[in-house]
């Protein structure tokens, strides 16, 4: 059985047939007034629950989830969304510090290479084990690992053997332990921007969770302090229980280009809509439009259409009680 908080909550099989125009009542206000599981979703619904509360939260009774407390949760939920982007910026940040280090590094390496064969011979030998240098070969390593480990064992190897260092071309044990030090701080670096990523995700899901529940909870309060039928359930952007109106029209569709032959259509929550119909036409293929996806979220991405024509598309909002009239037609070439 589906349960409150699902994105749907029927199988989706009568979807094709016509909607029925004097539909049942509900008798669940939970299941009619489904919380989002996307976050964009949740976030609109519950900019317009708050917005119900401030009309009428008490004329209506709310004493759990007022408007105060329901912008609070939003507030945390932007504010940890936030903080998760920066983490998630800074951890890039550092991943890059990290290969420029290790680039420099790799350079040293090949620069050192270039002395030391003057030395040691171009071909591994037990000539080449003082250095350090891994896997029996002279070739510089193919893992930043490597690479670095070997920076440090060079900077030993210069510092004992002095007459094999070359300052004009930059190899020295000073240098050595400079490369070897700059990955090593670099490797560090997204360690901890790392586990900061990780710290603020999970901060923003709790703070989704919190907004949620929150949700949840207003809901079930007004399914306690209202009537079925009351049109003020239509304030907070919920349906009325009793006989839900149709959704109100989606206002705009997006339409992105993917990989050929495909294209992503994404558009807006459409306050009362527990499902989307996606119609679309390619121009000099298809006569008409046809329906070509019904879904419950607010994505699709529609796959095999033929490169180089014309996609016209548009998105019905539906529910139980009917359905909006038809978005805006976008239209774009498909790659």
């Amino acid at each position: 059985m589906p349960h409150y908080g699902q994105a749907f909550y029927d199988s989706g099989a009568r979807y094709d047939l016509p909607l029925n125009t004097n539909p049942k009542k509900k008798g669940n206000t939970m299941a009619g007034n489904p919380v989002p599981d996307e976050q964009d979703d949740l976030l609109s619904l519950c900019e317009d629950l708050a917005d119900g509360c401030n009309l009428h939260e008490t004329t209506i009774g709310i004493l759990q989830n007022k408007e105060a407390v329901i912008r609070a949760a939003i507030t945390a939920l932007r504010n940890a969304e936030s903080e998760f982007g920066t983490a998630k910026d800074a951890r890039q940040d550092a991943f890059e510090a990290l290969q420029t280090a290790d680039a420099v590094a790799e350079d040293f390496l090949g620069a050192a290479r270039g002395v030391l064969v003057r030395f040691l011979g171009n071909r591994y030998s037990t000539a080449w084990e003082p250095t350090g240098w891994p896997d029996q070969s002279t070739a510089v390593p193919h893992s930043q690992e490597k690479r670095m480990n070997l920076c440090a064992s060079l900077k030993i190897y210069f510092t004992n053997v002095p007459a094999h260092e070359n300052a004009p071309l930059g190899v020295t044990a000073a240098l050595a332990d400079a490369k070897f030090q700059a990955v090593s701080n670099a490797r560090q670096g997204v360690g901890t921007a790392e586990n900061n990523q990780t710290t603020k995700k999970q901060a923003r899901d709790t703070a989704l969770k919190g907004l949620r529940k929150r949700a949840r909870g207003l809901i079930e309060e007004l399914g306690t302090l209202l009537a079925d039928d009351d049109g003020r359930w239509h304030a907070f952007g919920l349906s009325m229980p009793s006989d839900p109106d149709t959704p109100e029209i989606v206002a705009a569709v997006t339409l992105t280009a993917g990989t050929a032959g495909k294209v992503i259509v994404t558009w807006p929550r459409a306050p009362r809509a527990t499902r989307y119909r996606v119609f679309g036409k390619v121009l000099t293929v298809d006569p008409d439009f046809v329906q070509r996806a019904m879904v419950h979220d607010r994505e699709v991405t529609l796959e095999g259409l033929p490169g180089g024509q014309t996609l016209q598309i548009y998105v019905i909002a539906a529910n139980d009680a009917g359905e909006a009239q038809p978005s805006g037609t976008e239209s774009i070439v498909i790659p």
